[in-house]
Order: C-alpha cells, then structure tokens, then sequence
C-alpha cells in the first residue's frame, strides 16, 4: 500500500513510518517542518526508496490541496498535543487539530483514498471514577487540547456520513516508549531517576492513567487496516491501569534510583486536570488485535531504549 503518514516527526506518526516501511509498504510522510531531534526518529528510513518526505504545514491548504493524490491509505497523526500547552495558549491548537483536520479531509474528498484514519486520544471523554468509556459514550472534553480533537473527530464523521468518505478514528491512551518528547511524563520520571534527581509529580501522584507501548498502537492500525470497518471508532487500550505514582515507583525500582519523590501542586499548572481517563478496548479485540508489551515488560524496555540513548534528551 501507499500510505500517507501526517506528523511522521512525531514520536507516534515515526514509529508507524518506520514499522509500515519494514512491511515493505510505501510511506509518504508529511510534517511541519522541525528541530533535528525530530528529524532524528525517521533516520533509519529516510533514504529508504520505499519513504518520500514531504514537509508542509496541515493548516495550509495550499500545503495540503494535493497531498493524497495517489495514496491508498491516509494515517493522520498530525497533532498538536500538549495539555499545558494548550492551556496557555490554545489557538495553535484549534489551527493544527481542528483547521489542519479540515484541509487533509477536503485532500482525501477530492483524490478519494481507499481508507482514512484519524488518530485521536481518550481525553475527548474527560474524567471517569469507575467503569470505562466505550466508543458510544458522550463527548466531555477538559481542555483545550482534548476540546480541539473532539472537534477534528467529529468533522471526520462528518465526512464519513455526508460525502461517504471511508474514515475510520481512533483513540488510545497515554502512549510511551523510545523517541517520545523529553518533556512528557516518562522520559522526563527516567531522566530524573537515572540522575538521581528529584521526580516531580502533578497533584498527589493518584491521577490514573492506561498505559500502551507505541508499538502496540502501531500494530492496531495496521491491523484496522486490514479488518476496520470504514464508519467506526475504535479504542486502542491495553486496559492496564495506574496510578502516576506507581509508574514512578516502577521506574525508580528498574534504575535503582536513590530518587526522592516531589509532588507539585497542579491547580494552577493544570486546571481541571482530569482525576483519570479509561477505555475499553473490547471492539477492537473481537478483531484479533491484543498487546504484545504489557507495561511491566514495556515499561523494563522503554526505561533501558532511554538510558542507552541519554542524547535524545539534549537534542
């Protein structure tokens, strides 16, 4: 297949290009142009024949117009995607999510690829106490950020309904594994534990969280591929569930940290911080997908890609 890959600098859409280029398909990649520490996720394939590159901007229409002429398949996962930040400032948020969204679906309404997937998050349901969204429950968006892709999900069912354009969306979890930004909670808890350091955690560190190795997230699209039905949402979960300060512990435990814990309190660094999110991937499971790195041998794994690799962080 020819797949259009959007946001391939980004520590998701990268490890899709570089997974579906291993499968022997053909990747077009399209991303803002970046630092060289994005560029540096997409090293091992650039020059492979099967991957063209593409740098452009989603909220440019003139960038995008002719973007999937020629594609079978298109992957968004062009996204801006930090809560705090959009909490600061949410307007690049509504142009990339929302705006950007908007310019590839009237792309694929004129050139008509085979299937569309756009990638979303859990976050568009906001908080849940006890039980798990499913993929027919209500929007509740939190902030600006989870605002902004509800928005871009629903302009995609839109176009699946109005112009009968095959899209599928997905929303996963809270993603981690090698090349993930250094700001993000993961890599920053490593970082922190390898040096000995301070760990700083939000709140009282009792925020629960799903967590998925990017891998896993790979494989459920390319699986939504092949056994998606053009319409759908799907849930990508590995349904393993806890709380931030037990991922701590469980890093602390790996790197032998020294470590001592620090929490910050969130109130006024993020507003309406949501107590915890939780989906069931039970959809997507009828379909044959299911986790190949569960958390404890993900997390050992991820831990160790960062410890070999302290560069990243100073990229």
């Amino acid at each position: 297949m020819r797949i259009l890959v959007t946001g391939v600098y980004g520590f998701i859409g990268s490890n899709f290009a570089r997974m579906a280029i291993e499968l022997d398909h053909q990747v077009v990649g399209f991303s803002r142009l970046s630092n060289n520490k994005n560029k540096d996720r997409i090293n091992s394939i650039v020059e492979n024949p099967n991957f063209t590159m593409i740098n452009g901007d989603l909220s440019n229409p003139n960038d995008v117009s002719e973007l999937c002429e020629g594609i079978d398949v298109v992957v968004n996962f062009a996204a801006k995607t930090f809560v705090d930040h959009s909490i600061r400032d949410p307007k690049p948020f509504i142009d990339s999510n929302i705006v950007g969204t908007f310019n590839l679906l009237e792309s694929a309404r004129r050139y008509q690829p085979k299937l569309y997937i756009q990638i979303s998050t859990d976050e568009v349901y906001g908080s849940i106490m006890e039980g798990m969204h499913d993929e027919l429950s209500a929007l509740n968006p939190g902030n600006p950020y989870s605002a902004s892709k509800s928005a871009g999900d629903m302009l995609c069912l839109s176009y699946f309904n109005t112009y009968k354009l095959p899209i599928i969306i997905t929303r996963t979890e809270n993603n981690y594994g090698p090349y993930q930004h250094p700001q993000k909670a993961i890599p920053v808890w490593t970082r922190k534990a390898i040096n000995n350091e301070p760990i700083p955690l939000y709140g009282d560190g009792a925020h629960i969280r799903q967590w998925l190795h990017v891998q896993d997230h790979c494989y459920a699209i390319l699986h939504l591929i092949e056994k998606g039905k053009p319409g759908e949402i799907y849930h990508v979960a590995g349904n393993e569930e806890y709380k931030n300060i037990d991922i701590v512990n469980k890093i602390l435990q790996i790197t032998n940290s020294k470590s001592e814990i620090e929490f910050i309190p969130d109130d006024k660094i993020r507003p309406g911080h949501d107590r915890r999110y939780a989906i069931s991937s039970e959809k997507l499971r009828i379909l044959g997908w299911s986790v190949k790195n569960p958390v404890d041998l993900g997390l050992k794994q991820t831990v160790e890609w960062f410890r070999l690799n302290a560069w990243w962080w100073f990229r």
